[in-house]
């Protein structure tokens, strides 16, 4: 399987998540709860960044991708082997939509 991220990523997501995830079991916060309103609050200001032509909207878009990255992560689950099911899936939706709209 092509790897969809870096080492680096990879690396840097699991530190990330593994302070997430102890922050949130000190609060006694369900964590996966926790990243989807995280998730949530960033695609909001997301839209609004981008509607004001905000190019912040970049840098929170970073921070959406690391939220997804944790939440997959906290399901135990392997990134790589997620975006590979999601990158045909993409695919095949998208040249259908052109095949019925173009």
């Amino acid at each position: 399987m092509k790897k969809s991220l870096t080492s680096y990523a990879d690396i840097e997501i699991k530190a990330i998540h593994a302070k997430s995830r102890r922050l949130n079991r000190f609060l006694k916060n369900d964590h996966s709860y926790v990243l989807l309103d995280m998730i949530e609050k960033h695609i909001e200001e997301i839209k609004d960044r981008y509607s004001k032509a905000d190019k912040h909207y970049l840098i929170e878009t970073g921070d959406l991708i690391v939220l997804c990255l944790e939440l997959i992560n906290e399901a135990k689950q392997s990134s790589d082997e997620v975006l590979s099911k999601c990158y045909p899936r993409f695919h095949k939706k998208l040249d259908y939509l052109i095949k019925t709209t173009c």
